[in-house]
């Protein structure tokens, strides 16, 4: 009965042996800010949506939170001058003031039409004007999400 033990007790020593050796890898975490304007627009003209008037514009209408990484707006050319905004956030806290922000104006019966067509993705919001289809907008919100 012992020599059970003894084997079960040698078997126990050369696992542990073996991963203090060879320990498991941890995951590299992946970074909050890793997407770029770059990186949305040209997912846009790969899945072959149009946009353009591209411009950097960090001001913010109505009572928007101040805090943002960058800021572009950009025409679809259906519904020119109007189109979009893309806005990228640096950090978790900049993006929930936003996700906090839409909320409260989807739950106010004179604003919520102004944000039907709003997405997060990662680092990224996206807000397309309410002129457009929801085939149209679900196209835009398709390509969004798929950047991994």
């Amino acid at each position: 009965m012992f020599k059970r033990y003894l084997a079960l007790l040698l078997i126990a020593i050369v696992l542990a042996a073996c991963e203090a050796v060879n320990p498991q890898p941890t995951a590299t975490p992946i970074p909050f800010d890793r997407f770029g304007v770059q990186d949305v627009f040209t997912t846009f003209a790969r899945a072959g949506l149009p946009i353009g008037g591209l411009e950097q514009d960090v001001t913010i209408s109505r009572d928007g939170p101040r805090v943002l990484k960058d800021r572009w707006v950009f025409e679809i050319p259906r519904i020119a001058p109007a189109g979009g905004q893309v806005i990228i956030f640096a950090d978790p806290g900049q993006r929930a003031e936003w996700e906090t922000y839409v909320a409260r104006l989807r739950d106010d019966a004179e604003s919520r039409r102004d944000v039907v067509y709003t997405y997060f993705h990662q680092n990224i919001m996206l807000q397309l004007n309410t002129g457009l289809t929801n085939q149209e907008a679900a196209s835009y919100r398709d390509a969004l999400l798929s950047l991994e």
